[in-house]
């Protein structure tokens, strides 16, 4: 039996939202794309930003430092990308 999966996300910190722009970031989303490599470590690209930049650097800042457990493939550690829709949380 071979085993196969794709990447997961184990280290997830989220952007800080200043309360200057907790208005701006309410309802807003941004499609990301991260490129993780077979150690979990990752690039991330702003596919699609939010319109307003300030959000977009700060969501960037916040998702270069995630990591993952590697995609498997036959039971090996494989290059992979990961697309994600990221929903910014404003309490």
């Amino acid at each position: 039996m071979t085993e196969n999966s794709g990447p997961q996300a184990i280290v997830k910190p989220m952007p800080e939202i200043p309360d200057e722009l907790r208005q701006d970031a309410f309802n807003a989303v941004a499609i990301v794309r991260f490129h993780v490599a077979i150690d979990g470590t990752a690039t991330v690209e702003l596919v699609q930003p939010t319109p307003h930049p300030r959000l977009n650097r700060l969501l960037l800042d916040a998702l270069k430092n995630w990591r993952f457990f590697p995609a498997i493939k036959d039971g090996q550690p494989v290059e992979s990308v990961y697309p994600l829709t990221f929903r910014f949380e404003v309490p």
